[in-house]
């Protein structure tokens, strides 16, 4: 009888040790899920002043929430589309709005900087340009802030989609083109401050720049926006991006 109750006792007790481990294991299943985002990639964008300080600010941002960010090597312009489709994680600063052609894409709502869209005519064409002014205008099609300036002002001419900048002023000094429409920031990156003797830049619309994730990234960029608003940069009238 007591080898019964010894064997029973053994028993009960493996059986009782096996529910437990069982309870632990899926107690501790939603934990790990929550912490199984450690790292987030981001597409490398082009290397300038501005560019670098942006990942500066982000990298600070991230790291206080206990995420690192991996910058690689990837397609510019297939980037929005890639981020989108969940391939890359977000985008490292784009301006305001994307998300009405890439809806996965959700913004920061404490922008990272605002940014300056120029536009390049021939020295002494016309005074305060307006671009329905203008015949034929180029832009880079990898960058959307041009494109909606130009829907946005309803322009009537004629665009031409070029990315080589430098080929763009070419075309503006021999006559092929009218004028161009360009991001600040690439134009005194990619040109020589001499060669705006013959041209003049005009600012003509101004946008902020926002950080985006997504949308299954929506958790991390709440605690992110906290980290924004606590910094010297970040204005104090922020407005939600739709």
């Amino acid at each position: 009888m007591r080898q019964i109750t010894t064997k029973t006792h053994a028993l009960l007790s493996l059986t009782l040790t096996g529910f437990l481990l069982a309870a632990t294991l899926l107690l501790a299943k939603p934990i790990m899920a929550e912490q199984s985002t450690t790292t987030l990639i981001f597409n490398k964008p082009l290397d300038t002043e501005v560019s670098r300080m942006l990942i500066e600010r982000l990298n600070n941002a991230y790291r206080a929430i206990g995420i690192e960010i991996k910058i690689i090597d990837f397609d510019h312009k297939s980037s929005l589309k890639a981020a989108n489709a969940g391939e890359l994680d977000g985008q490292i600063g784009r301006v305001i709005g994307i998300s009405n052609d890439y809806p996965n894409l959700v913004a920061s709502i404490t922008p990272l900087m605002h940014l300056n869209l120029v536009l390049i005519t021939n020295k002494g064409v016309c005074s305060n340009c307006q671009l329905n002014n203008l015949k034929t205008i180029s832009h880079n099609a990898s960058y959307p802030f041009a494109q909606k300036y130009i829907e946005q002002e309803s322009y009537q001419g004629e665009v031409i989609t070029n990315s080589n900048l430098t080929s763009q002023l070419h075309m503006l000094r021999n006559g092929t083109i009218d004028g161009i429409l360009v991001l600040e920031y690439l134009l005194d990156h990619q040109i020589k401050q001499q060669t705006f003797e013959y041209f003049d830049r005009q600012i003509v619309s101004q946008k902020p720049i926002h950080h985006y994730l997504h949308k299954k990234h929506k958790a991390i960029l709440a605690k992110l926006d906290e980290q924004f608003m606590q910094n010297s940069w970040a204005k104090l009238d922020h407005k939600k991006p739709k």
